[in-house]
């Protein structure tokens, strides 16, 4: 038996993905596993791997490979369109942190408009009232 060329293999492996896709979609709604369990129960595995590329010299001589050229080749011909691709799909959970953030912003406000600025003293309060008052909320939950 004959060993297809590069370019049928190519070409096959294309015009799959349209079906592929959807099998993969089916595959992921259909799974009984619990991924993030099993991706946090194996970060040690994550970390050790990881390292050992930095290490090794395996992650600089990758990254080499590709190159500035070729992460910009990347993004004119794919990953532009991916990102709003991503953003479309993201608007609602971006629209739920953003309530919660703006919610805790308008309370801040409504704060630092009532203290003075009348010094430098006075608006560097103002300033730290805000970097305070948004590190708190972030460590009291109100983010998520």
């Amino acid at each position: 038996m004959a060993v297809k060329s590069l370019q049928t293999t190519v070409d096959r492996w294309a015009a799959a993905a349209g079906s592929a896709s959807q099998r993969y979609a089916d595959g992921v709604a259909a799974t009984d596993v619990d991924v993030v369990g099993r991706a946090v129960a194996a970060q040690d595995s994550l970390l050790s791997g990881f390292t050992s590329a930095v290490q090794s010299g395996l992650w600089a001589r990758r990254l080499q490979q590709v190159g500035t050229q070729g992460w910009k080749q990347a993004v004119a011909g794919k990953g532009a369109a991916n990102y709003q691709t991503g953003v479309a799909a993201a608007k609602g959970k971006f629209q739920a942190k953003m309530q919660a953030v703006l919610q805790v912003e308008t309370q801040l406000q409504s704060q630092i408009d009532a203290m003075p600025s009348n010094s430098p003293a006075a608006r560097d309060a103002r300033m730290l009232a805000w970097a305070q008052g948004m590190r708190n909320a972030k460590a009291q939950g109100a983010f998520g």
